[in-house]
């Protein structure tokens, strides 16, 4: 109860100093809640494509049932694999008359059906990487009867590559946004340890801790940090109820965005303190 005490009344003494810090990090922590939202959303568009990854492999004409219940077999005996759905001569043309509606006169001038039967091969999670995708496409195409396999290898690449940068570049972010809040808050809560420097120095004349002189500090950083934190979630939430009504409707991951912007705030706090206390503690004002 007396470090809770302490903590709010210093906060109150200095409100000026509180409020800026509590301003810093809202700000830091609203840049990166805006690009936390951003990457959500992409991460989800990427998933939707990661979904229709899938590997095609085309059969030779005139195959047995027999031979292609072998062919399912192996196939989905393989590590990686699902599931093979295989697709007749009658539904690929059905499927691609639904596709293409405009090379229905083009087909119907046609005697036969010239399109092949095949497998379309789903891929287990795990498994949809570049070099996978490749060990996965050779050993089917290997199998007898499989005329030729396709699953878009140079796309499949690009996203790979994509979801990789977008994972390094949220990370950098983050220790970038972090480092620079920790600097800047344990500058601003120096501030106002330096104008409680007389209550601190007669906390030491009494023998108090060096502990028992942090532990305000620490808890009005973690109140304002966590402050910051949850106003930043609430204003993204309503920025995002605006925009989603009057401009574009998109994903918003209500419980990450606030537990995690919330426990992320509390920790820049604490750390802003503790590095300003630690400091004045060891060489006074300097």
């Amino acid at each position: 109860m007396f470090v809770l005490r302490e903590a709010l009344r210093g906060m109150w003494r200095n409100r000026v100093m509180a409020f800026i810090a509590f301003g810093v990090i809202f700000f830091s922590l609203f840049l990166l809640g805006l690009f936390l939202v951003a990457t959500f959303n992409l991460f989800g568009v990427i998933r939707y494509a990661q979904e229709k990854v899938e590997i095609t492999a085309f059969l030779e004409d005139d195959l047995p049932r027999e031979k292609i219940e072998e062919i399912k077999k192996r196939i989905e005996g393989m590590e990686g694999v699902e599931r093979a759905i295989f697709v007749s001569k009658e539904e690929a043309l059905k499927e691609f008359k639904r596709d293409i509606p405009k090379a229905k006169e083009l087909l119907q001038a046609l005697k036969t059906n010239p399109l092949p039967s095949s497998f379309k091969i789903k891929i287990g999670e795990g498994y949809k990487n570049p070099e996978a995708m490749k060990r996965i496409a050779k050993k089917i195409s290997v199998i007898d009867g499989v005329e030729e396999v396709k699953y878009g290898e140079e796309w499949i690449r690009r996203l790979d590559k994509v979801v990789k940068f977008l994972f390094l570049f949220d990370v950098l972010l983050g220790v970038v946004i972090s480092i620079a809040s920790i600097f800047v808050v344990s500058n601003t809560i120096r501030l106002t340890v330096i104008a409680r420097k007389e209550s601190i120095e007669i906390m030491k004349l009494v023998g108090a801790t060096e502990r028992m002189i942090e532990a305000p500090f620490l808890l009005e950083g973690m109140i304002e940090g966590g402050a910051g934190g949850l106003f930043t979630a609430f204003i993204l939430y309503l920025l995002w109820r605006f925009l989603s009504v009057r401009i574009l409707e998109f994903y918003f991951p209500t419980d990450a965005i606030l537990f995690g912007l919330t426990l992320f705030g509390i920790i820049l706090g604490y750390m802003g303190s503790m590095v300003s206390v630690k400091k004045y503690l060891k060489g006074g004002e300097a």
